[in-house]
């Protein structure tokens, strides 16, 4: 029998103008081990639709555990991702 993938539990932080549109400094997700950064920040951007509303593509930094994260990037369990806005859209 196939055992299910492991939770993981990431660590998702926002700068003060995305904390406005969350209500949260940080929250906490349970993920399923193996997933990758792509996913993860889908995720977040489904769950908060009105950060790509207000802000356009490449206008969010992202960190993942203080380093610029790729697309493939796995999770692991205690990671922190930080989003901040790059720059002020008018």
């Amino acid at each position: 029998m196939k055992s299910f993938p492991k939770p993981i539990k990431i660590q998702i932080i926002y700068d003060e103008k995305l904390q406005e549109l969350t209500g949260v400094a940080s929250e906490e997700a349970t993920v399923s081990e193996g997933l990758n950064f792509l996913m993860m920040f889908k995720f977040i951007f489904d769950s908060y639709p009105e950060i790509f509303k207000l802000y356009p593509p490449g206008s969010i930094g992202l960190k993942l555990n203080n380093r610029r994260p790729t697309e493939f990037d796995i999770l692991e369990d205690g990671d922190k991702i930080e989003l901040s806005v790059s720059y002020l859209v008018h």
